[in-house]
């Protein structure tokens, strides 16, 4: 006896293996991306004898890193992974990317515990690496007002404190307060 499919169940199993296929974005399953990005570490840090950088070898990894973020963009792992990725990213030099990924983990992903590290490095990019003093000035406000008492939070007023100052002119301050504590000390 052969049963008649409904032109409602047939839509219903069309989205059942729609869904089903999106979940493997990427090419992959949650197993099938973490084996990738542990291949893609081993590769890029594996080799302690060779501690050269490897411009491929790190693309490769924040491409793994990417991977498993889309896949799973709700999975406890995720932020992590993005936090690792911009660093990479960092260090070869793609700080746009790096600092859109700073900006992902802020808006997507507030309550993880790097956070705060994430809107520091944020600030960090713009100042050092892409020379944005204005924005770097805007993070490290933002940074201040929402994690005062963060143990990073020193380190950001610092550096809100001396923005676009060279380390030559940070010195010769740190000696004119050096010296002039001095004197206080020996005239009071």
């Amino acid at each position: 006896m052969i049963r008649h499919i409904s032109f409602k169940n047939l839509a219903i199993l069309a989205l059942i293996g729609i869904f089903g296929a999106c979940t493997s974005v990427g090419g992959g399953s949650k197993d099938t991306l973490t084996s990738a990005i542990k291949t893609a570490e081993d590769a890029m840090y594996g080799d302690k004898q060779n501690l050269e950088f490897d411009s491929n070898k790190a693309q490769n990894l924040v491409n793994a890193y990417s991977d498993y973020a889309a896949a799973f963009p709700q999975d406890t792992l995720t932020a992590n992974y993005l936090f690792k990725s911009a660093e990479v990213l960092r260090s070869l030099r793609k700080f746009d990317d790096a600092v859109n990924i700073y900006q992902q983990i802020g808006k997507d992903y507030p309550n993880y515990e790097k956070a705060p590290h994430s809107l520091f490095l944020l600030g960090f990019s713009y100042e050092n690496d892409m020379k944005r003093l204005k924005d770097a000035e805007q993070v490290y406000k933002q940074f201040l007002a929402k994690y005062p008492s963060h143990e990073l939070a020193d380190d950001v007023q610092f550096s809100l404190n001396n923005l676009g100052k060279s380390p030559e002119e940070i010195i010769k301050e740190f000696e004119r307060r050096r010296k002039e504590q001095q004197a206080n000390k020996g005239g009071a």
